[in-house]
Formats: structure tokens, sequence, C-alpha cells
């Protein structure tokens, strides 16, 4: 018998090591309706669009910023309200008698 169907054979009845992370890919994969990844020699890789990216990007910005702005000034906003009102209005000043 030959050494390369010996190390065949012996290969064949070796247990492989259980990974549970490759299990679930592995399930994860089976029950996908389309394969998930190229095949790398079959297809050429995608190039970037990086003008895609900036312009999704800056239109994320122009909500982001503004609206952390309101959330986390809206307390300095409501001071600066009463301070303006500060002189507006009735004032009931009490006794101490």
């Amino acid at each position: 018998m030959s050494s390369i169907v010996v190390r065949s054979a012996a290969r064949a009845v070796q247990t492989r090591q259980f990974s549970l992370l490759t299990a679930m890919r592995n399930a994860g994969r089976a029950m996908e309706s389309h394969p998930f990844e190229r095949l790398p020699r079959t297809q050429k890789p995608a190039s970037p669009d990086y003008a895609k990216m900036f312009k999704r990007v800056g239109s994320q910005a122009l909500f982001f910023f503004p609206g952390f702005a309101v959330i986390l000034g809206w307390p300095l906003a409501a001071q600066y309200a009463f301070d303006a009102l500060e002189g507006v209005g009735v004032h009931f000043e009490w006794d101490d008698a």
C-alpha cells in the first residue's frame, strides 16, 4: 500500500476539530437564498464609490450635528429664555411679617 493511500485513509478516519463559530456560519449560509460571498477567481472586486460614500456621510451629518445641538443645547436655550423674561410679568413678593 502506498504512503499516499495510507495518508488519505488516515485523514478520512481522523475527526476534525469542532468549531462552534464555523458551524454557526455554515448554518447561516445554508439558510440564505443566495450566496453571500463572491467567488474571488471568477469576479473582479468592486471598486469603491467614494463620491457616493461622501454624499451619504454628508447628508447624515446635516441632520446629526444640528440634532445633537438641539438635544444637548435645550437647557442653555431655556436658561436664556427665562433670563430674558425675568423683567416681564407680575412678580409677587412675600412679606416676612
